[in-house]
């Protein structure tokens, strides 16, 4: 499932396309100044802005593409005997 929607998409895909193109943060914030995008909370972007938008994007993509792994055939031998004895012995009232 994809928790951006389309705007959030769009200025994601507009950071990476112009800092593909060699454009800084600062630059990024006033392109999008001169072209009067704003955030989804209608605020201004500015570099510390974009710059925490994009690290929670990479992060984002960095925890989607984790891959769980399974380990099987794996055998855990218990001492039965000896827990059997514990148990016995606390039943019974005595004193281990």
């Amino acid at each position: 499932m994809d928790s951006y929607d389309e705007y959030s998409k769009f200025i994601i895909s507009e950071v990476i396309r112009l800092r593909e193109r060699g454009y800084t943060y600062k630059e990024i914030a006033n392109n999008f100044k001169d072209r009067g995008i704003r955030s989804r909370r209608n605020r201004v972007y500015y570099k510390n802005l974009l710059v925490n938008m994009m690290w929670k994007y990479r992060r984002k993509l960095e925890r989607e593409s984790m891959q769980n792994y399974i380990i099987e055939n794996i055998i855990i031998l218990i001492n039965m005997e000896k827990n059997i004895n514990k148990i016995h012995n606390i039943h019974y009232g005595y004193k281990l």
